[in-house]
């Protein structure tokens, strides 16, 4: 599982980089980030029909939905910018350092 992970994660960078030589990076985020939304509005949909909406604290978990998702965009951003820079190998590496750094600054 863990070698099929890694081909499959490995290979997400490679198509990024071949993507960025048509579109920028700023681009081809949007478009990205516009796809996972198109994806999951019907889901949201179907989902809204059968429960309706009558958590008072929804509109809070939907500001901070927000709020993550554009940290998660600033940083796949951040991310597309270095691949401009350097290669997909290299950009693997040091995204894949959050599974070491991660746990560690979170015991801190």
């Amino acid at each position: 599982m863990l070698l099929i992970t890694a081909v499959i994660w490995g290979g997400g960078f490679v198509a990024q980089r071949l993507g960025m030589q048509e579109l920028g990076p700023y681009i081809f985020n949007g478009f990205r980030f516009l796809l996972g939304a198109l994806t999951l509005l019907p889901i949201i949909i179907i989902r809204n029909k059968k429960y309706p909406i009558a958590d008072p604290g929804y509109k809070k978990t939907l500001i901070v939905g927000c709020v993550a998702g554009l940290f998660l965009f600033f940083g796949a951003t951040f991310q597309q910018l270095g691949l401009v820079y350097t290669t997909a190998g290299k950009a693997g590496f040091v995204t894949g350092l959050y599974v070491i750094i991660g746990p560690i600054l979170g015991m801190i």
